[in-house]
């Protein structure tokens, strides 16, 4: 996020409920490490669906930095819980942080990513327009269950 940029503090978040499956391991039997880019992906999108946003926000919305951290491994049929949260919006950047653990255990994966608002898919970034914004700031909880007890 640029010198210029005003950041805030939001809070809005992301709770997907979710197994391992079979194809996100490797041969060791955990988690391979890719596999964890997809699970917040998958919940960004999720959060957008949520906020009730027109998806093709997804091509205008490029990744440009990312920080993780592997502390725990998660097996195949795990139950897991993938957290994004909206940290801190800028004029055309968002910062998200993410946590994946197992369900009742500790975190297993964690770190922060960078977005960034673009007016189109082949011009640099944009200010995010104030719909957006607003809904990215407000503060709201969506929960996405996909793993039936």
């Amino acid at each position: 996020m640029s010198a210029t940029e005003t950041a805030s503090t939001t809070g809005t978040q992301v709770l997907v409920h979710r197994r391992v499956a079979w194809n996100e391991t490797d041969a060791a039997g955990h988690n391979h490490f890719s596999a964890a880019f997809r699970w917040i992906e998958e919940a960004e999108h999720d959060l957008y669906f949520g906020l009730g946003f027109d998806m093709s926000i997804i091509d205008r919305v490029p990744r440009v930095h990312i920080d993780i951290d592997y502390s725990a491994r998660l097996y195949f049929n795990d139950s897991i819980t993938v957290r994004v949260v909206v940290e801190r919006v800028g004029t055309s950047s968002c910062t998200l942080a993410f946590q994946i653990s197992k369900e009742g255990g500790p975190v297993a994966i964690s770190g922060s990513y960078v977005i960034v608002h673009a007016a189109s898919t082949t011009d640099g970034s944009a200010p995010w327009p104030a719909d957006i914004r607003s809904a990215l700031s407000s503060g709201q909880e969506i929960v996405v269950r996909t793993v039936l007890d």
